[in-house]
């Protein structure tokens, strides 16, 4: 089941005596680093599962490759949560389309639904900046206020774009993929493919009928 985060993920507040640890680890997940063996990220279960895990980590480990990550535990069957976040508007087929791809790969990423807990502004700063792209890049004009706000206008700053996707997170495009592969705007949602440290487990088909992976797992070109 997914770990929809309200609070714990990537700079996202957690409860009590935990929100510094939390804090720690996030600042490492935005770099792209490795989840400590003690992670609030790793996957926890009974002392056999986490037996598995721990021999899994050790697999992770020497299948590493220039910050490339295999679950091999996850090949074997078990959905392992890896430091994978997807920002995520589950009313949009390309989201949807994103985190079923990273889901096909055997892997349960911490779906974070920005429009209910949109990133602090830094945080959003930041992920558009590990893009590299501009922050209008990253404003969506369909179905937001986008218009009526006047965001057309070419004079204004990127503080005030930002304050403006603060204020309104609808504006914020979707869906945002953070991994230690990169960060992205997924959109197609097939670009995903290029930031899931493992590969896809079978065949794969968005909604709308376009096969996106075949039966072996390969990704299919354009038709």
């Amino acid at each position: 089941m997914a770990r929809t985060s309200g609070d714990g993920a990537l700079g996202h507040r957690g409860p009590g005596c935990r929100r510094r640890h939390r804090h720690r680890e996030d600042e490492g997940l935005q770099r792209g680093l490795p989840v400590p063996e003690n992670s609030h990220f790793a996957v926890h279960g009974t002392p056999d599962r986490q037996a598995r895990h721990a021999r899994a980590r050790r697999e992770v480990a020497r299948d590493r490759t220039g910050g490339r990550i295999v679950c091999q535990e996850g090949r074997r069957g078990m959905s392992a949560t890896l430091d994978i976040v997807i920002y995520h508007n589950p009313d949009c087929g390309t989201s949807r389309n994103t985190l079923a791809m990273i889901r096909n790969a055997g892997i349960e990423p911490h779906v974070i639904e920005y429009l209910k807990t949109p990133p602090a502004r830094p945080l959003l700063a930041s992920l558009i900046a590990r893009m590299g792209v501009t922050v209008r890049a990253m404003l969506r004009e369909k179905g937001t206020p986008f218009h009526e706000l006047g965001l057309g206008n070419t004079s204004l700053t990127d503080d005030q774009l930002l304050d403006a996707m603060m204020a309104h997170p609808i504006l914020i495009n979707r869906p945002i993929v953070v991994s230690p592969l990169g960060v992205r705007l997924c959109r197609p949602s097939e670009a995903v493919l290029d930031l899931v440290p493992a590969p896809q487990r079978g065949a794969f088909t968005k909604e709308d009928g376009e096969k996106v992976v075949d039966v072996a797992g390969v990704r299919l070109g354009p038709a």
